[in-house]
């Protein structure tokens, strides 16, 4: 039953995600993650945990293939700490997007990075 359950969560969440895009398509924007991270139901915060973790994860991996993450580097946008809730991560990307309203229309991926980096700076060794 919990593994059905799982099974209909994760083809759930991208879907509630996708239906945060404009309809006509385009891209997905930070005002449409933002919209997303606002809502109270528990899929659409679920795809919106989902997205700012796998965005965050997609730019550490990327930075980790052209240089490396293992400490403040040149091109690295955030350091995380250990063990960090995934709310917090979202909590960085909703006050950015809020605090800077002309990123709105950014990549909702840009966003999540320029978030991080505003929250979770790195620190100089």
């Amino acid at each position: 039953m919990l593994r059905a359950l799982i099974c209909v969560a994760a083809l759930t969440i991208p879907f509630a995600a996708t239906a945060a895009v404009a309809p006509g398509g385009g891209k997905f924007t930070a005002g449409d993650l933002h919209k997303l991270c606002t809502q109270t139901d528990a899929i659409s915060r679920a795809a919106c945990k989902a997205y700012v973790k796998g965005a965050a994860d997609g730019v550490f991996n990327t930075i980790d293939a052209i240089g490396g993450t293992t400490g403040p580097r040149v091109g690295q946008y955030f350091c995380l700490p250990d063990r960090i809730d995934p709310q917090r991560l979202v909590d960085a990307v909703r006050r950015y997007v809020a605090e800077n309203p002309d990123s709105a229309d950014y990549n909702a991926s840009t966003a999540v990075s320029l978030g991080l980096e505003k929250s979770f700076p790195c620190k100089g060794e």
